[in-house]
């Protein structure tokens, strides 16, 4: 178990972010849909490193999970964009939680999972193993890609990928 301490850079931003993600797990918990945190906060959470900025969290679901999520988004007049590249964006005002597809994205990544503590929250959260696996594999994806995008996603995960592995 891993118990969320202290703050990111963006120590303002983050709380209300964390707020906004109780609420999606709030959305999830009842529909039985468990998300898995993936990206930036999962890099924080196993860091602790405080020179981070964590600006949404990123987390996965069954993508055919995602209907019945939109419908409770929906019902309660929340924001969100369902993206062509197999995320459901939940929006509010400058915060955003994705609910990415697991079988999309982590397909080529085992889910091994553990729980993160985030303010009486249980969240499933992948490994320090699985995670660097993950960040690894998003990196060889950017050098392999031709968009000029590329280089400045390569160089976002290159940073969260090299914190990881001084853990």
């Amino acid at each position: 178990m891993v118990t969320l301490n202290g703050y990111p850079k963006n120590k303002d931003k983050f709380v209300r972010l964390i707020d906004f993600f109780k609420d999606v797990l709030d959305i999830c918990k009842p529909l039985g849909v468990e998300p898995i945190v993936d990206g930036s906060l999962a890099v924080f959470a196993y860091s602790s490193n405080h020179e981070i900025e964590v600006n949404d969290v990123d987390t996965s679901i069954h993508e055919d999970d995602f209907p019945r999520v939109i419908k409770v988004l929906e019902e309660r007049r929340i924001e969100y964009k369902l993206k062509e590249w197999h995320v459901l964006q939940v929006l509010k005002d400058d915060l955003k939680v994705e609910l990415g597809s697991l079988e999309f994205w982590l397909k080529e990544t085992p889910t091994e999972v553990e729980t993160l503590k985030i303010n009486g929250h249980d969240v499933q959260m992948l490994t320090l193993g699985r995670l660097k696996d993950f960040y690894r594999g998003a990196m060889e994806t950017r050098l392999k890609g031709t968009d000029p995008n590329d280089k400045i996603k390569y160089g976002r995960l290159k940073e969260k990928y090299d914190v990881l592995t001084q853990v």
